[in-house]
C-alpha cells in the first residue's frame, strides 16, 4: 500500500476511535495503570468476537492519557478488518509509524502508544512487534479474535515479551454496575428493596447475557449475525473447513448441551461425521475462536486429563437464547454455564470437573499453584430433598478424597452453612456469589 492510503485510513479511524462513545466500563480498567504502566511487554487482549476488545483498548487510553497526561498525537489506532486495508503487507508495517509522525508530530520524549486491532489478519505481524519492541519507545496493544495469537509462532517471536489477557463479554458485576448502573455495597444484601432490584437485574442478565452491542440493542439479528461471522470469518475461512454444515451443527450440538460429559466418540455420531480427527480439528477451531471452552477431567495424569471425556461452555448465555434454546428450559446449564464463566475470568484458575472413585460427579474443582482449592457444585433448585442429598453426597465425596474441608453449592435462593462429616458446605444464591467482592471471604 502507498504510504497517502494508510494516511487516510488513520485519520478515520482515529475519529472513529475517538468518537466511540456509551462505553461499559470493564473491571480490568480497574488499577490497570497502576499494575502495567512501567512494563515494556506488549498486551495482547484476545477474546470472542464483538465482547469489546476494541472498547476496552478507548478505555485503557483514556486511562493512560490522563494519568500520564498525554495527547491524542501520542497514540496509534488501526483496525486491520477495514476492507480498505485489504492490500495490506507485513512490508506495510513501517509505513505506519512513518505516516503517524507525518500526520500528528508526536513528543519524542514520550512514548507512542499503538492500538493494533485484528492484527492477526497480516502475516508476519509478530515479527514486526517483535521489531519495534526492541526500540523500546512503544506501548503495544494488541487485539485479536482468535488464540492462533497465542501459538508457537507468537511465543517464538515474544517470548517473554507479552502479556496474555483474554477478555469475555459483560459479567454480572459488569453488567449490573455499568450496564445498569446499579451502585453496590455491604449494605445492599441487607436491604429488602435493594436485593429485590438485583435479582430481578439477575433474571435479565440471565436471559441477555453480556455481548455488549446486544446488551444494549436487544437485537437478536445481532447475535445471530455474530455466530455466523464465527463460524465463517474466524473459521471456514481460516481453516479452509471442507466440512462447513457439519461444523455449523457441531457448534449447534454444543450450543444445545453446555456442561454436559461429552466423548469425541458420542459427537462423532451426534453430528454424523465418521472421522474423529476431523471432529477433533473442528472442536479444537470452535476454542481458537472462543466461542465455547472445553473443561477436563481433574486428574493428576495430564494424559487421563485430555483423553477422557469433556464438557464444553459457551462464550456468553446471548447464544443459547437466541441459537440453541429458550433458557427458561435449560436453567440449570445456564446457571453453571455462568459459574464457568466467572471461574474463568481469574488467570490464575486451572479449571477442571470431577469423578470420585465412586463415580460421583462434581462440577467445578479450582486449582492454583499445583493444588487443589475450590470444590463447587450448581443446582438451580435444593428444595427437593432427594436433589439436595444427591448434591451434598457427590460434594462430600470430593471433599474427603481431596482433602478438604470446605465445599460451595450454588443454588437460586438457599443461604446457609451447613456442617456434616466434619465438612462446611456453604450455600449460596448464584447472584450473591457472583458479587462476592462486596461481601465474601476470599477462600468461597
Amino acid at each position: 500500500m502507498n504510504k497517502e492510503s494508510i494516511k487516510e485510513v488513520l485519520v478515520s479511524q482515529k475519529k472513529l476511535f475517538l468518537e466511540k462513545s456509551e462505553l461499559f466500563g470493564r473491571d480490568i480498567v480497574e488499577g490497570f495503570h497502576e499494575r502495567f504502566s512501567k512494563i515494556r511487554e506488549a498486551i495482547i487482549i484476545t477474546g470472542i468476537r464483538r465482547c469489546g476488545k476494541s472498547s476496552l483498548m478507548r478505555l485503557l487510553w483514556d486511562e493512560f492519557k490522563e494519568k500520564e497526561n498525554l495527547t491524542a498525537d501520542q497514540f496509534l489506532y488501526v483496525n486491520f478488518e477495514d476492507e480498505r486495508l485489504a492490500g495490506f503487507g507485513h512490508e506495510d508495517f513501517s509505513k505506519l509509524l512513518e505516516a503517524h509522525g507525518e500526520l500528528w508530530s508526536p513528543d519524542k520524549t514520550k512514548r507512542i502508544f499503538l492500538f493494533l486491532d485484528e492484527i492477526q489478519n497480516v502475516a508476519l505481524w509478530e515479527k514486526w512487534i517483535n521489531r519495534i519492541y526492541e526500540e523500546d519507545k512503544y506501548r503495544i496493544f494488541i487485539t485479536g479474535s482468535n488464540a492462533t495469537l497465542l501459538s508457537s509462532e507468537l511465543s517464538t517471536a515474544l517470548t517473554g515479551r507479552n502479556i496474555p489477557i483474554t477478555l469475555f463479554p459483560l459479567s454480572f458485576h459488569e453488567y449490573l454496575v455499568h450496564f445498569k448502573n446499579k451502585k453496590i455495597s455491604s449494605s445492599s444484601f441487607y436491604d429488602q428493596t435493594e436485593k429485590t432490584e438485583i435479582k430481578k437485574i439477575f433474571e435479565e442478565y440471565l436471559v441477555r447475557g453480556g455481548m455488549p452491542e446486544y446488551v444494549k440493542t436487544g437485537s437478536v439479528e445481532l447475535v445471530q449475525e455474530y455466530f455466523k461471522d464465527i463460524i465463517s470469518r474466524d473459521i471456514v475461512n481460516r481453516y479452509r473447513v471442507k466440512y462447513k454444515q457439519e461444523l455449523k451443527e457441531l457448534a449447534r450440538l454444543l450450543l444445545a448441551t453446555p456442561g454436559q460429559i461429552q466423548s469425541l466418540n458420542a459427537i462423532s455420531r451426534s453430528v454424523g461425521m465418521k472421522n474423529i480427527s476431523t471432529v477433533k480439528n473442528y472442536l479444537q477451531y470452535l476454542e481458537d475462536s472462543f466461542l465455547f471452552f472445553r473443561l477436563s477431567l481433574f486428574s493428576f495424569s495430564l494424559k487421563k486429563q485430555i483423553y477422557n471425556p469433556g464438557k464444553y461452555f459457551v462464550a456468553d448465555a446471548a447464544f443459547f437464547q437466541n441459537i440453541a434454546f429458550k433458557f427458561s428450559d435449560n436453567l440449570g446449564s445456564v446457571y453453571e454455564n455462568i459459574v464457568f464463566s466467572e471461574l474463568k475470568w481469574d488467570s490464575r484458575n486451572e479449571l477442571f470437573y470431577v469423578k470420585t472413585e465412586k463415580n460421583f460427579e462434581v462440577d467445578f474443582a479450582v486449582k492454583k499453584k499445583n493444588k487443589l482449592e475450590k470444590l463447587i457444585q450448581v443446582s438451580v433448585e435444593l428444595e427437593d430433598k432427594k436433589t439436595a442429598e444427591r448434591e451434598e453426597r457427590a460434594l462430600l465425596a470430593a471433599m474427603q478424597e481431596f482433602n478438604l474441608s470446605e465445599g460451595l453449592i450454588l443454588n437460586r435462593d438457599l443461604e446457609k452453612t451447613g456442617e456434616r462429616e466434619g465438612k462446611n458446605i456453604f450455600y449460596i444464591p448464584l447472584w450473591k456469589w457472583l458479587l462476592r467482592r462486596y461481601w465474601i471471604p476470599e477462600k468461597i
